[in-house]
Formats: structure tokens, sequence, C-alpha cells
């Protein structure tokens, strides 16, 4: 039991000191006794543990230009292009998202490819495999830590699977199990929403309370409370597609009640309604509205108003019952969050007193696939033992 204390306090200080070394390239690397100093770790641990990483070649020692008389310092660098992570995006049907990003959270290379023809998640995720092989075979000089996959549903502690999954073909599959089996790396599943509030706690350092309301096939919620990122007992922290804060006459086909959001705010929904059916080409029949939107066509407008008071009295209840600092709205939704601020803000007013007194910023983020890789990114990173 000792020497597993001891191996686990070595451990411990050599993350301390490729976080300190992670994003500070501005500064051209930092000498030992810097480390030490931000560490708090002896000059002396340091030194052994530096000596050690640039042995495995995670980091470099750089001699620094010094007109001075005597030793000449040296630095140390992280390698940081040499380590990435995989990142698969796939929370929308139809559609597979590949990144790769080094942990500095860089992207490396980024695609979208068409798997619409793909029907178990078996080939989706071999197909990702793939493609995966052929990226790898043109930067041979990487090292992959991990490969995360963004879902649009919730990651079942318990069962180690998928459910309440807005695209059906991972509905109770066991997903972190099939990905870590194909390419042989440690895996990491999470909603797009938990997987952007973790994004952004890292970027907005100072904020300990946001949420993150994402909407795309689904609407998801990710929420960090304190610093930290809520999940509850089984994962299920933050779930709202099922709460009753829709149209009570609409019947919910998968819970079986009425009035559920997500039929109000999904964008697979709000098309349906616009169309006035279901549709095959949900993100065509989706880019048609938007620009119909934009043209000021009566429908369509008529459509976005009420789309932004029930978005509005989700917000509203976010509010109420986190009283956040920040609430941002990504996913194709910002697509029109201009067309429905004005309506949206009014009911978050009306309905919500904090949100006034507490000046609760919302925030469009318009590039929520780019915030979904760095959530994958930096969960994988936690993880890593380096």
């Amino acid at each position: 039991m000792e020497s597993l204390d001891v191996m686990d306090i070595k451990q411990h200080n050599v993350k301390s000191i490729v976080n300190v070394l992670r994003f500070s390239a501005g500064e051209s690397g930092l000498t030992k006794r810097d480390i030490a100093d931000r560490t708090a770790l002896s000059f002396a641990t340091v030194s052994n543990l530096c000596n050690e990483l640039l042995e495995r070649g995670i980091v470099e020692i750089v001699k620094k230009n010094s007109m001075s008389v005597g030793r000449t310092p040296s630095t140390v660098n992280l390698a940081y292009n040499r380590f990435c992570t995989v990142c698969l995006n796939l929370q929308m049907k139809g559609v597979l998202g590949i990144a790769v990003l080094n942990i500095r959270n860089e992207i490396v290379f980024h695609q979208k490819y068409d798997i619409s023809g793909l029907d178990a998640p078996e080939e989706v995720i071999d197909y990702a495999r793939k493609r995966f092989d052929e990226i790898a075979r043109e930067n041979s000089n990487h090292v992959y830590i991990g490969v995360g996959v963004a879902v649009s549903g919730i990651f079942d502690l318990a069962t180690q699977t998928l459910v309440n999954c807005a695209v059906k073909m991972y509905e109770g599959v066991p997903l972190k199990a099939i990905v870590e089996k194909a390419f042989q790396l440690p895996g990491y599943v999470d909603n797009e929403a938990n997987l952007c509030a973790l994004s952004l706690k890292h970027t907005i350092a100072e904020c300990r309370n946001l949420v993150y309301l994402h909407i795309s096939e689904g609407v998801g919620v990710g929420i960090i409370c304190e610093g930290s990122l809520l999940r509850g007992h089984h994962g299920y922290g933050g779930e709202v597609a099922h709460t009753p804060l829709g149209n009570p006459r609409k019947y919910c086909s998968e819970c079986g009640a009425y009035g559920c959001i997500e039929n109000e705010l999904a964008i697979p929904d709000i098309v349906a309604e616009y169309r006035g059916e279901e549709q095959e080409d949900v993100l065509g029949a989706w880019n048609q509205l938007v620009a119909d939107a934009k043209k000021e066509d009566e429908k369509a407008v008529h459509l976005i108003h009420e789309t932004a008071g029930y978005l509005g009295r989700l917000i509203s209840v976010l509010i109420t019952m986190m009283d956040p600092e920040y609430i941002y709205i990504g996913g194709e939704i910002t697509d029109i969050y201009e067309e429905l601020f004005a309506n949206m803000n009014q009911i978050v007013q009306e309905r919500c007193f904090l949100y006034g007194n507490r000046r609760v910023k919302l925030v469009k983020d318009g590039h929520s696939e780019l915030t979904i890789h760095s959530g994958i990114n930096e969960s994988i990173y936690a993880q890593w033992k380096p």
C-alpha cells in the first residue's frame, strides 16, 4: 500500500508539472526554478521529474540565448504538438465529425462525413476508425492519448450505455466499450452540453457557475455548479428534454406524456412543425427555414416567435434553479439567435427577476462544434497520466 501511495504522489507531481507547462507557450518555456515556484515542489523534485519526462519525449529542454556570463539557463517546454486526442461528434443524425486536437486545444485536423448510409453503431465506429487510420498515417509523429465521443443523449454511469438519445441508433448502446475496442485507446463519452460546459469551465477560469444549453438534434443542458460539472447520481443531472414546459396538448411519442420541451426546441421538431411533417433531410429543411426567416417570411417569423417563447421559459427555469453567472446557447439553434433574442429575452425578464437583478449574461456560442472538441480534449487530458 505504501508503494502505491508513493507512485500516486509521483504521478500527481508529474501532472502538476505538465499542467504548468501546458499553456506556457507565450513565455517560451519555463526554467526548472520557475516550475518549482509555480507548483510548490522542490527544485530537486522538479529537476528529476523533468529529466524523466525528457527521456520519454514529453518535454524538451531548450537553451536560452543569454549574453550574461556564467551558465546558460535552459527552459523546459511541453512537446504539446506530439500528444493528441481524437474527437468524434455523433450528435447529429447521419453526420460524423472527426477532429484531432493537440493537448493545447489546437485543431490539427477537422472534417465532417456523411454516414447516412450506415445503420449500426458498430458500422459507424468502424468507419470512424478507418478514417482515423488515414489521418494517423499522415501524422506518424503523433501519440494519441484517448478518443472521446459527443452524443445527444445521456451516458448512464451505472449501465455504461446511452439513454434518451436523439439519434435512436445509439439508444441503449455501450458506445464507450465499442469505441475503446475499435481504437485501442482510453475512451470517453458524454453529451454535447456537458462537454461544452467543461470546455468553458477551463476557458472562463474565474466563473464557477454557468449553464450551457445546446440545441440541435436534441436539447441538452450542461451545468457547472461551484466549479464542478453537475452529473447527479446516475449521470442524468441537467436533463431537461421531458420537462413539461412545452405545448400541453402536444403528445410525446418518446415518454407518452404531453408538453415535453424538447418537442418544441429540437431542430427536427421545429422543421417538422414548419413543413407539417417529419423531414428526412433535417439539415436541408432547417437551412431553408433559416433562409426564410432572414427574408422575414410570415410563417417562419411566427414559428420563431413561438419557439423563442418556449426557449425563454426554459432559460428562466434554469436561471431560477441554478443562479448562474452565464447562460451559453449553442448548436444549430444559434443560426436564428438574433431572430429569437427579443421575444426570448422578454420572457426571461418577465419570469425571472434574477435575470434583471443579478445580470446573468446570455451568450451565443456560434462555434459550439469547436467548444465540443475542446470539451472532449479537456476530459481526456484530465484522465491522462503522462
